[in-house]
């Protein structure tokens, strides 16, 4: 059974009467904030804004990688492959931060001029594994699958 706000804040009541009748008085303001502790989250407006449960047809999409994962593609439209070090969620559900040890290095730079190879590359990608900015759109510069 998932808990609602509702049941968050009888729980407030239920913990701040128990205390009270133990000879601690707190304010019904500490007793969300310890419930919402106990729930795992940082304060009360966490709890609060996670609002009531989203059911399971419409939870997040899966991460297009995890951490291990052999990985190939392109970066800068040059041949790229290595391996997934770390997955992030960000501020977007359908984005994640993920770091990956190219090997070979990958030469970043665009420009016929000069090069800088790089080993280790953090960028935001979408469910389809393409890069995006935090707005959502494409930047075109990684695109990679599992190898």
């Amino acid at each position: 059974m998932t808990n609602t706000s509702s049941d968050y804040k009888t729980q407030a009541r239920r913990l701040r009467t128990a205390l009270a009748d133990d000879g601690i008085a707190i304010s019904h303001s500490k007793a969300l904030e310890l419930v919402a502790r106990q729930h795992g989250v940082r304060d009360w407006n966490t709890l609060a804004a996670a609002g009531d449960p989203v059911p399971e047809a419409a939870a997040q999409p899966a991460a297009p990688f995890a951490v291990g994962d052999r990985v190939a593609g392109t970066f800068n439209g040059k041949p790229a492959q290595g391996r997934v070090i770390g997955m992030a969620e960000t501020i977007k559900p359908t984005l994640w931060r993920t770091t990956v040890k190219f090997d070979p290095p990958v030469d970043v730079v665009t420009s016929e001029l000069f090069s800088s190879e790089r080993r280790r590359i953090e960028m935001v990608v979408g469910a389809d594994g393409r890069s995006r900015r935090l707005t959502g759109t494409e930047t075109g510069v990684m695109a990679l699958a599992r190898a």
